[in-house]
C-alpha cells in the first residue's frame, strides 16, 4: 500500500519516481503542504516583455522577449524568444523573491535552445536582485548572493557560477564535451541542491538532459542563508545577435 503524505495524498502520486532525471527522483510534483512547485509552459500572453506570472523583466536597449510561434509541432506548447539586437545584448526575466534555500531540498530546470551554442550567454538561476540594470546582474558580481546554470559565451560548456555575501563568485564547468550543446537543439538544463552544507555531501549539481554534468567544488559560496528570485536571461555573444528559446521553466522547493 502506497504511504501517504500529510495531505492524505499518495507519495506515488505526489513525488517523482523518475531515474533518467535523478535530480526529480523522489521530489514533489505539484504544490502541497511538502513542495513548492512552480511550472511555466509559456501559454500566457508576453505583456512589455513580460510573460504572464512572471514579476518584471530587464531588456537591453533594442532586445525583446516574446512568445515564439510557429506550426512546428516541437514549438506547439508554448515558447518565449529572447532577441537582441546586437552582440552582447540581452534580457532577463525574474520572479518576486520566494526561494530559501537553507536545509531544503531544490531544483530548477529549463528547457532551451540557442541558435549559436558557443556565442551566447544564457543562464537560469536563483539571484537576491542586488542589482537589476542590466540582465547580467541577475548572476554576475552585481549581485552579492546568486546562483545561475549555464553556458557563458565562447563556450558550449554548461557550468555553476555561484556566489555568497560577494566573496567572489566560484565558477565550475564541466569538461564532459558529450554534454556539450549544439545549436538550434533543444536540451534540459536544471540544477539541484540537497540542503547540505559541506563540501563533501556534493550539494549543488548540475545537469544535461538528466545526466550528470557538473558538482560544485566550494558549498561555502553557495547562497542557502538568503531569500532569493528564481531567474532566466541571455545574452547574444560579442560576435552574434542572439535568439534563445525558452520552452518552460520549474523550480521544486521542499517547504
Amino acid at each position: 500500500m502506497a504511504r501517504k503524505n500529510r495531505a492524505s495524498f499518495n507519495e506515488s502520486v505526489t513525488m517523482a519516481r523518475d531515474t533518467a532525471y535523478p535530480y526529480r527522483h523522489g521530489m514533489g510534483m505539484f504544490s502541497s503542504a511538502e513542495w513548492v512547485v512552480f511550472f511555466d509552459d509559456f501559454q500566457g500572453d508576453v505583456t512589455t516583455n513580460v510573460p504572464a506570472g512572471w514579476d518584471a523583466a530587464i531588456i537591453d536597449t533594442g532586445a525583446t522577449i516574446a512568445s515564439f510561434e510557429t506550426s512546428a509541432a516541437a514549438n506547439a506548447n508554448g515558447v518565449i524568444r529572447i532577441t537582441s539586437d546586437a552582440a552582447s545584448e540581452g534580457a532577463a526575466i525574474y520572479l518576486p523573491k520566494q526561494v530559501y534555500l537553507s536545509g531544503k531540498r531544490f531544483f530548477m530546470e529549463a528547457r532551451v535552445r540557442t541558435a549559436a551554442a558557443t556565442d551566447t550567454t544564457m543562464y537560469f538561476g536563483l539571484s537576491d536582485r542586488t542589482a537589476t540594470t542590466d540582465p547580467e546582474d541577475m548572476w554576475d558580481t552585481s549581485n552579492a548572493d546568486s546562483i545561475a546554470f549555464g553556458i557563458a559565451d565562447g563556450s558550449a560548456q554548461v557550468g555553476l557560477v555561484y556566489d555568497k555575501d560577494n566573496g567572489g563568485p566560484v565558477t565550475n564547468t564541466s569538461t564532459d564535451t558529450s554534454l556539450a550543446l549544439a545549436n538550434s537543439t533543444w536540451v534540459t538544463l536544471a540544477f539541484s541542491y540537497n540542503g547540505a552544507t559541506a563540501d563533501a555531501n556534493k550539494a549543488l549539481k548540475g545537469y544535461v538532459n538528466g545526466q550528470l554534468a557538473v558538482t560544485a567544488a566550494t558549498n561555502a559560496q553557495v547562497p542557502e542563508d538568503v531569500l532569493l528570485s528564481p531567474f532566466i536571461g541571455a545574452l547574444g555573444g560579442n560576435g552574434a545577435i542572439g535568439t534563445i528559446d525558452v520552452d518552460f521553466v520549474r523550480f521544486v522547493l521542499e517547504r
